[in-house]
């Protein structure tokens, strides 16, 4: 009986480490479809291209990522139009 108790603890602890191992690499990473619609995956998509930011440890930390990168962004000063002299040359 010993020996089977110690082969159902070694099976019990095998299952835990692979269960912990599996939790412990999942990744989010932020992608943006064909459409451009952006949203967080848990799972690395086959396609490089398609992915904006990541990975990330925490889904939390890609939805975050995902807010700011579909923030809109504020205009810089190279899209400021140029005043031109009002004189000619």
């Amino acid at each position: 009986m010993t020996k089977a108790l110690r082969i159902g603890v070694i099976v019990v602890a095998l299952v835990a480490f692979a269960l912990a191992s599996v939790a412990l690499a999942q990744e989010f990473y932020v992608v943006k479809d064909k459409a451009g619609k952006m949203s967080v995956v848990d799972k690395k998509p086959a396609d490089a291209a398609s992915i904006v930011k990541g990975p990330f440890k925490t889904k939390d930390e890609a939805e975050k990522a995902l807010k700011e990168a579909s923030a809109p962004k504020a205009e810089g000063p190279a899209s400021k139009p140029v005043k031109l002299p009002d004189k000619g040359c």
